[in-house]
């Protein structure tokens, strides 16, 4: 496949990404400007305090702690899990060609191999092979 057809759909996609946040900011200014949408939001904003004032009573309460604290470390595990099922995944298709594995009952399951393109590469930009920054000197750096 000639690289002249994905660099003219780079240019696409671009120009409509472009197009979609000219078309957000319009309509985001149109919102800002509604005196009804105005009051609508200062409505929601106390719904929301007390939303929160009462979930803050509820995660406070010892139980729950443990609770946050079970699904963040079943999280952490699941994400380790996930990350190594997908390398497998990604190995057993190069090999096979077959996107459909058979699971530990025999039932057919099938799987997908996505590709992402990467936002530009700018002067002092260090991301990994998933768009994610690195930490290096003079680079970004985690809080």
């Amino acid at each position: 496949m000639p690289t002249e057809n994905v660099k003219k759909r780079i240019l696409e996609v671009e120009s409509f990404k472009e197009k979609n946040k000219t078309a957000r900011d319009a309509l985001k200014n149109e919102l800002e400007n509604s005196p009804e949408y105005f009051s609508a939001c200062e409505e929601v904003k106390a719904a929301l305090l007390k939303k929160k004032r009462i979930k803050d009573e509820i995660w406070a309460k010892t139980e729950t702690q443990q609770l946050i604290f079970d699904i963040k470390e079943n999280k952490e595990e699941l994400d380790t899990l996930e990350e190594i099922l997908s390398a497998e995944l990604m190995d057993f298709y190069k090999e096979s060609g077959s996107d459909t594995i058979e699971d530990d009952n025999g039932e057919p399951r099938k799987f997908k191999i996505i590709a992402r393109l990467l936002p530009k590469k700018k002067k002092y930009d260090e991301r990994d092979s998933d768009g994610k920054f690195s930490i290096i000197a003079g680079g970004p750096q985690e809080s």
